[in-house]
């Protein structure tokens, strides 16, 4: 889904907003004391990021010998979320590295900020199993922001 710049800083994740898309939370998703269960927001922030990584033009992640993987992941919880709500996640990163960035993301009901997270994202050779530089296509995504904030 395109992104939406017009929307309340506070509502945005850190760094440059890369993709957002919405969805319904289903009745699965919440535990026995009746909210998303906590693992499920990590489940929300991939969806996301492989819809990112796709609409960014790369191959599927079982169909190449590069891909990305998660070494590090967070969330703050600061309302439940329940059934039947529809949420907005956004994604956005910064601090690009040789073979990483950081990605950060926001879940949003109606303009009201329900959860962020964060996760470190980090480009591999799937054969090899070793870190590779991340695609120039990405570095460009990620510094574009910062450079025109320093002006």
């Amino acid at each position: 889904m395109s992104v939406n710049a017009a929307v309340s800083p506070a509502l945005l994740p850190e760094g440059r907003l890369l993709y957002q898309n919405d969805f319904p939370i289903r009745w699965g998703d919440m535990d026995a004391l009746g909210h998303v269960n906590n693992t499920v927001y990590f489940r929300y922030f991939e969806q996301i990021r492989l819809e990112w990584y796709l609409s960014s033009g790369f191959a599927p992640l079982d169909s190449g010998s590069e891909g990305i993987l998660i070494v590090d992941n967070h969330a703050e919880y600061l309302k439940p979320v329940v059934y039947p709500m529809h949420v907005t996640v956004r994604m956005g990163g910064h601090s690009p590295g040789r073979s990483s960035f950081t990605s950060t993301y926001t879940l949003t009901v109606d303009d009201v900020l329900y959860t962020r997270g964060s996760s470190r994202i980090v480009w591999v050779d799937t054969t090899a199993g070793k870190s590779v530089a991340m695609p120039e296509s990405v570095r460009e995504m990620l510094t574009q922001i910062e450079s025109q904030s320093d002006e």
